[in-house]
């Protein structure tokens, strides 16, 4: 009977040899997995920097759109660009507003961000429709009565509707490529 329980026991157990084989297994399979969260993690870190590079553009094309017209479009003609080389602030107090843009390099989380502002002149014409009832034209055309008393007149326009272009630039670390991201708004100058 001792024979027979031991026969059991023995067959039950695990030798230190397969254990050691099935931590060698298990290492082998984690390696790959371990390596895809490695990279995975560094792609949410550049994703996170251009997450952050569109809120900052956003967040900056929104303190330029609130100055008054006039102050960053003063000397756009045609284009005026601010922080391309250097750092530079804009400010504006109009009562009990203060507006402040910072525009030009920025250390955030440990990366540099260079935030550029461009102002366009976009100038344009319209026509104007324009109705003279004692027009003398009235008897060349007597049958065409669309015709009688109307003209157009061609206005032409500048400094009075301006293109908006923020563009942030960034470099991810150990890429040589510059990134950049760009937004753009339009602001015109609207009389009461």
């Amino acid at each position: 009977m001792n024979k027979h329980i031991r026969k059991i026991s023995s067959r039950s157990a695990m030798t230190l040899t397969e254990i050691i084989l099935a931590m060698a297994l298990l290492a082998s399979a984690f390696i790959p997995i371990i390596g895809v969260m490695g990279s995975s993690m560094k792609v949410t870190e550049k994703d996170n920097r251009t997450i952050r590079a569109v809120n900052l553009c956003q967040e900056k094309m929104n303190q330029a759109l609130q100055f008054p017209f006039g102050i960053l479009e003063k000397d756009a003609n045609p284009t005026k660009v601010y922080g391309q080389n250097s750092q530079e602030v804009i400010q504006s107090s109009t009562g009990a507003n203060k507006i402040i843009l910072t525009l030009g390099p920025e250390e955030i989380d440990g990366f540099e961000f260079r935030a550029e502002l461009k102002v366009q002149d976009r100038p344009g014409t319209f026509v104007v429709p324009m109705y003279d009832p004692f027009e003398k034209a009235k008897p060349a055309n007597r049958t065409d009565p669309s015709k009688w008393g109307w003209s157009e007149e061609t206005i032409a326009y500048n400094k009075m509707y301006y293109q908006y272009t923020m563009t942030i630039f960034w470099s991810d670390k150990g890429d040589s490529q510059q990134k950049e991201y760009s937004l753009s708004s339009f602001k015109s100058k609207v009389r009461e």
